[in-house]
């Protein structure tokens, strides 16, 4: 089911640039006038399964940022794997199925009203492909792909009891399992490629369906970035034999675990790195860049509507003749769902995992 929704989204047709850069400037307009038509709707608790109205502002706004991406790239695959992703999580967060039809209703409903007839139409489009594969849609949602099982059975053991003291909340045992297991500059590689990052991809998949709440996703980040934090003395046995690199995060971007994990695994595997954290601004990111020019910088990515801003880094960058020979790599995980997402915003390169995105810089290195 899931290739089938996959299929007929590729089929869409393209929306030209002009209709998507009017959407974009329109965001505003369009969130404003689609949170007051279903604010006032008798039954918007019932669709939105009394979760807080703030809940579905916020997931408007991102819609909005979403579906402005989409557009510009003409990406409906991604559309598509995305769609299936929103459906499975609201449900599980207890939003009606039938809260998609009537907020898409919503969304043609404002998009008419605010943009040019001729723009509108291409985009409305979209919007119809949604509501008409509604049924297939929650059916594809339901196929839900878990996180990989480790082969390595040590690792895949402290694993679960690293997994257990997140989910108890507590963050001694958590720092006493982490300073137990390494020994080496391979244990440390193999704590956050086969122990933190599992126990996290586990604990982002208990959120989607719901059986942890959002407070306790963000004890568990909080406490492994207090276990990555008390690591980085280790890393002074490493010797750095290779090049420069900077990872950052791309602006409005405040998932800081994956982009901390990749500059950490970049230093363990020899790299001299800068690591910029959450949220950077890019004319702060090219001037930084400019007095110090790195062989690469990797970009993280965590939510499909931050693509476009990923895109104006690459931009700014790419038209700064100092920088002409630094090399480009997206990561975030939801960059697996379409890989070829960086022909579409000029990167050289995708790691859509922390381990991904070691080998391409080694094999960049090792090509220069």
């Amino acid at each position: 089911m899931v290739e089938t929704i996959i299929r007929s989204a590729e089929n869409i047709t393209s929306v030209p640039f002009s209709a998507a850069q009017q959407y974009s400037e329109n965001k505003e307009k369009l969130v404003a006038e689609v949170n007051q038509t279903l604010t006032s709707n008798p039954e918007i608790y019932d669709l939105i399964g009394h979760n807080p109205l703030s809940v579905l502002y916020d997931n408007h706004t991102n819609h909005a940022s979403f579906m402005s991406n989409v557009f510009k790239f003409n990406d409906f695959h991604l559309m598509a794997r995305v769609i299936l992703w929103v459906y499975r999580v609201y449900s599980n967060h207890n939003f009606s199925y039938h809260y998609f039809p009537v907020a898409m209703e919503a969304w043609i409903k404002a998009i008419r009203n605010n943009l040019d007839s001729n723009k509108a139409e291409p985009i409305i489009n979209v919007y119809h492909w949604i509501i008409n594969n509604h049924e297939q849609i929650i059916e594809a949602s339901k196929e839900i792909t878990e996180p990989p099982q480790l082969s390595d059975e040590k690792w895949q053991r402290i694993c679960e009891f690293f997994l257990s003291s997140l989910l108890e909340g507590d963050h001694k045992q958590s720092l006493k399992l982490a300073d137990q297991s390494i020994h080496s500059t391979a244990d440390l590689s193999n704590f956050y490629l086969q122990v933190i990052q599992p126990a996290m991809y586990k604990i982002g998949a208990l959120w989607e369906k719901g059986e942890i709440s959002v407070a306790k996703e963000h004890l568990a980040s909080a406490i492994v970035s207090r276990v990555m934090a008390s690591l980085y003395s280790r890393f002074m046995m490493v010797e750095q034999d290779k090049g420069t690199g900077v990872v950052t995060a791309a602006p409005n971007e405040f998932h800081e675990i994956g982009p901390r994990m990749v500059a950490d695994l970049l230093e363990i595997n020899g790299w001299d790195i800068d690591y910029l954290g959450a949220n950077t601004p890019t004319h702060e990111l090219v001037d930084l860049l400019k007095g110090k020019p790195p062989f690469f910088l990797a970009i993280s990515v965590g939510m499909p509507f931050n693509i476009d801003r990923a895109r104006e880094i690459i931009t700014a960058v790419k038209g700064n003749p100092s920088l002409k020979e630094t090399r480009i790599m997206l990561g975030g995980h939801f960059l697996s769902l379409n890989p070829q997402i960086k022909q579409k915003v000029g990167a050289e390169g995708v790691g859509s995992s922390a381990r991904e995105a070691v080998l391409l810089a080694e094999e960049w290195w090792s090509n220069a």
